[in-house]
């Protein structure tokens, strides 16, 4: 029961956007107008406004944002923060290269070396993938510090949010 709990708030809360104050473990809000500073959920679930949706179709056979596609988030997020300051070459955290030739396959069903009984990525489910409880604000399953490391502002709702719904999407390469 406490499962369809949580499946049901992620898709009610499935839009947020703004800072990533505000938020409690899971990415939701902590208040009910948490969250509406930066947009608002489109009807679909997805973001409003700005960078459109892709030509790719989601399980659901409906558009897909560019921003849960993973060409998006490997460009705005991996090779923009992590790659940059940490996670890059043979010297990279935990093994944990996010450099574009290498990410996916360091993501994407590999067990987290911090939680080792939590993938890094776990297809279709975010709140059991370690990535995405390194990077939300707070969760108490979360070794070490949130990432990216030395911030705030640490990473905005909406590239937060954009992680969760590539996850949510199956964590697909593309």
């Amino acid at each position: 029961m406490e499962r369809a709990a949580l499946l049901a708030a992620w898709v009610l809360l499935g839009g947020c956007a703004g800072t990533g104050e505000g938020l409690d473990a899971e990415g939701k809000p902590l208040r009910a107008d948490a969250g509406s500073d930066g947009g608002a959920p489109a009807a679909d679930g997805g973001f409003d406004g700005g960078g459109g949706a892709g030509d790719g179709g989601a399980h659901d056979g409906g558009a897909v944002d560019e921003r849960t596609r993973f060409a998006w988030i490997q460009r705005h997020i991996f090779t923009e923060t992590c790659a940059v300051y940490c996670h890059r070459g043979a010297s990279a955290p935990k093994g944990l290269q996010l450099e574009a030739s290498k990410a996916y396959d360091k993501l994407v069903g590999v067990s987290s070396v911090e939680l080792p009984e939590l993938m890094r990525v776990k297809p279709g489910a975010p709140q059991d993938s370690y990535l995405y409880v390194k990077i939300v604000p707070t969760d108490a399953r979360r070794v070490g510090e949130r990432m990216p490391l030395d911030e705030p502002p640490y990473l905005s709702a909406e590239k937060i949010e954009a992680v969760r719904g590539w996850i949510a999407r199956g964590a697909p390469k593309d």
